[in-house]
């Protein structure tokens, strides 16, 4: 006899391994949303430490549980996404926290945004301990994306680990249509000393590049191929991974593109105790740069919620 369930309007993923010390604030961030139409299905993929117990602590008719040998982040979310049943979609770490209002305010904007195939929002940064440290505008961390945006993106890409939320809505964005943003934080993002980006933010560089010349290669994205060479480059420098400088040049040499002799030069300057230097105080300047544009912004958005 066929199933006469109703699915929900939502399907929230949360991978999780080895997430024991935040995972419960995490579930308790989704399953006290002022949204109530959602499921929450949390794939756990090969955790050995109490994630288990403290999911089945949790008695909520909407929170499903998927197990897994480890097979890591791409593939949990395929395996979440595949027994989704939502018209939307989203999916959050086991340490980072939804305001009660995110799956509200996100789902309402789709409603009245039907050109959009994805919106997010502006989100906190926290530590360890819940405390505020900053402010992001720009990366897509809380968001809610439409099931057939989804379809025609294609699954996350597990040669793209480490980055592969950056491929699949770049991909989503283009074959799919527009990402919009909402100005506004419904988000807390918390960065400690074990999460995933901060183990490997070296290693992140090269897949990074690699990445974004595959989706150059196929149209998805227009880059300037020198300037993306040069910046992994740089960033790989700051921390000082001397083997992922040596393998971006030698991506480069098989790719036979024709700046690879300048790269060469930049990555030999860049070993030296003053190219580093150098480049740090480079990137530092960047960033404050960013930083005093984002806060601009933020009173911009401020005022303008104010008056209008």
């Amino acid at each position: 006899m066929a199933s006469t369930q109703i699915p929900p309007s939502i399907s929230i993923i949360l991978p999780t391994y080895n997430g024991a010390a935040y995972i419960r604030e995490s579930l308790d961030s989704c399953l006290n949303q002022s949204f109530q139409d959602f499921e929450l299905i949390v794939v756990v993929d090969g955790s050995t430490d109490d994630t288990e117990g403290i999911l089945h602590s949790f008695s909520d008719r909407r929170l499903r549980i998927l197990k897994q040998n480890n097979q890591g982040l791409p593939a949990a979310l395929n395996a979440g996404f595949a027994q989704a049943r939502g018209r939307f979609l989203s999916w959050t770490s086991d340490d980072n926290i939804y305001t009660s209002e995110a799956m509200a305010v996100m789902w309402q904007y789709l409603q009245e945004h039907p050109q959009a195939a994805m919106v997010c929002t502006d989100c906190l940064i926290i530590d360890e301990l819940g405390r505020t440290t900053s402010y992001n505008n720009h990366t897509w961390a809380c968001f809610l994306y439409r099931a057939e945006a989804a379809a025609l993106a294609g699954p996350y890409r597990p040669e793209f680990a480490l980055v592969e939320d950056v491929d699949f809505f770049l991909r989503l964005r283009h074959y799919a249509g527009p990402i919009d943003r909402i100005p506004r934080p419904y988000y807390k993002y918390r960065q400690h000393n074990i999460n995933l980006s901060a183990r490997q933010g070296a290693k992140r560089q090269f897949v990074s590049l690699r990445l974004h010349y595959d989706l150059v290669m196929r149209g998805v994205e227009q880059l300037d191929l020198k300037e993306l060479f040069w910046d992994r480059l740089s960033m790989s420098a700051l921390y000082r991974d001397h083997q992922s400088m040596d393998t971006i040049v030698q991506f480069a040499r098989e790719q036979k593109l024709p700046f690879v002799e300048e790269l060469v030069s930049r990555r030999n300057l860049l070993k030296t105790p003053a190219g580093w230097l150098w480049n740090r105080l480079i990137i530092a300047v960047r960033g404050q740069r960013a930083r005093l544009q984002g806060g601009v912004l933020r009173l911009t958005n401020r005022w303008r919620s104010k008056t209008s």
